[in-house]
């Protein structure tokens, strides 16, 4: 069992079919905010990873064939964009302040509090990586004195926990249109905040991703900079 666990192979389907069963979970609940697919893989994987005993960086073999199809999703969140380009146009200033300090902020407050309770720089520096995409993340925690396995743990779960609270707590502060709720997901949850966007609509999908792209590349540019 140890080759079976060893191959690459199994652990993509794997995780295929680990997202799979969090789905059907998803739908057969209703769809509840509290119960995103990706968590219900995330959990299933985790479990199963430390049942056998496998490293990060064995799964991590897998993980590569599955960022590889990143790259053609990322492209397809371009229609919604285009869809609503008309209106971006006319806020471009409003977003790009909204998204510069929003992750700024969001950065600021996860390096100050994991410096001030943990005090380890390295785990401080990984910490800087959580609102941005797993690829992005583990690319700059390799540059930044920081975790790559962490960094991922830190973006997925970032992720879940923002799709989760952000479209509740936007509507308990009356601020729950499509355009709000679709940049703080983007900017706040990245991938997984986008998905959840998507759900909710077209309109809060091009936000989001607008938001979560502005968010990679700002930071992608200035993290290894400051850190």
């Amino acid at each position: 069992m140890t080759e079976v666990f060893n191959y690459p192979g199994f652990w993509l389907m794997a995780t295929v079919g680990a997202y799979l069963s969090g789905l059907t979970l998803y739908q057969r609940l209703g769809q509840p905010s509290y119960a995103p697919p990706v968590m219900t893989g995330f959990i299933l994987i985790t479990a199963a990873l430390l049942a056998t005993d496998t490293s990060y960086a064995e799964y991590r073999l897998s993980g590569d064939m599955i960022s590889f199809f990143l790259g053609p999703v990322v492209v397809a969140l371009a229609i919604p964009l285009y869809q609503h380009l008309h209106t971006m146009k006319r806020q471009l200033l409003r977003i790009f302040l909204a998204v510069t300090i929003g992750s700024a902020t969001t950065v600021a407050c996860a390096v100050l509090m994991t410096d001030y309770w943990i005090g380890i720089e390295a785990i401080s520096n990984t910490m800087a990586t959580k609102s941005i995409t797993t690829p992005v993340a583990v690319a700059l925690a390799e540059d930044m004195n920081a975790i790559p396995a962490l960094a991922a743990a830190f973006v997925m779960i970032t992720g879940i926990i923002g799709a989760m609270m952000i479209p509740a707590l936007l509507k308990l502060t009356k601020m729950s249109d499509p355009q709000s709720t679709g940049m703080a997901l983007g900017v706040c949850a990245h991938a997984v905040g986008t998905s959840r966007a998507a759900e909710l609509g077209q309109e809060y999908a091009a936000y989001s991703a607008m938001a979560m792209t502005l968010t990679a590349s700002l930071h992608a540019i200035i993290l290894p900079w400051l850190l």
